[in-house]
């Protein structure tokens, strides 16, 4: 195993044609450094070579060019992942036992499994490609981070259990009339909250997901093929938005009319 290792996990980055393409000359230049310090008669067994995987459609190649790699991308209905490898002929005979490696993987499918590699003998060689390909993705930066945080599953949970508490309330107005037993209201309000708590468990999850489908992690950009996307960013965004006002809106009043007649029963 190589002398110096570092890596990150990469989250929160939008890709789009042109990124590939910058990322790409920055992988180029990172392997002309290791290829301009060997002699000609060491590149055989010692040189490094840049190849590109992209998975799309439920399909997989591995290219050696950048015009293969954006042909592919193009042409896929959805991308899945791409990667950028550097590595020398050390490290592929060995199966990366020994050798250099700089590897940039990103993955819009498995978000958690996105990472920057970089291993080498040489310390100043794996800190400066480090450096490099950080600073690049950091270009391509997104705000997706704060929809993804655990303050949003939060704020999730907070107004759904609010809406969830005002619904049961107004439920059991409507159904404790019809019930001809003791305490109507009590055992009307308690049913239809069971029946909220079972529910919710459920949709809190499809809305997170719905969350996270909206504002992805990683995202694979391309032309003419994204306005599905930035419409359902901006639906969601719309819905939980109105939702949380509505909240507020319907607890606000409900205190506003619970206090009046604590008010109106003390005079």
């Amino acid at each position: 195993m190589a002398h110096f290792l570092r890596d990150q996990q990469i989250a929160n980055v939008s890709i789009s044609e042109e990124n590939l393409t910058q990322l790409s000359a920055l992988f180029s230049e990172r392997l002309g450094t290791i290829n301009a310090s060997l002699a000609e008669e060491d590149l055989a067994n010692k040189g490094a070579i840049l190849t590109y995987i992209i998975r799309f459609d439920n399909k997989g190649y591995r290219v050696f060019s950048v015009d293969d790699l954006l042909k592919y991308y193009r042409l896929a209905k959805s991308v899945e992942r791409v990667l950028f490898t550097v590595e020398t002929v050390e490290s592929l005979r060995s199966n990366r036992a020994i050798g250099t490696v700089l590897e940039l993987r990103l993955d819009e499918k498995d978000p958690n499994s996105s990472f920057l590699t970089v291993t080498a003998d040489d310390k100043d060689w794996v800190d400066a490609s480090f450096a490099a390909v950080q600073e690049g993705l950091a270009k391509y930066k997104t705000r997706n981070r704060w929809a993804r945080s655990a303050w949003t599953a939060f704020g999730v949970q907070l107004v759904g259990v609010t809406l969830g508490f005002l619904l049961s309330l107004w439920a059991a107005t409507k159904i404790a009339p019809k019930l001809a037993i003791e305490n109507a209201f009590v055992f009307a309000f308690l049913f239809v909250l069971l029946i909220f708590s079972n529910t919710w468990t459920y949709l809190n999850q499809l809305l997170l997901r719905l969350l996270n489908t909206a504002f992805p992690n990683i995202k694979f950009l391309r032309r003419d093929k994204e306005r599905l996307h930035w419409l359902l960013q901006a639906v969601v965004g719309g819905i939980v938005g109105a939702a949380v006002l509505y909240a507020i809106g319907q607890a606000a009043a409900f205190l506003l009319d619970l206090l009046a007649n604590l008010v109106s029963k003390n005079a």
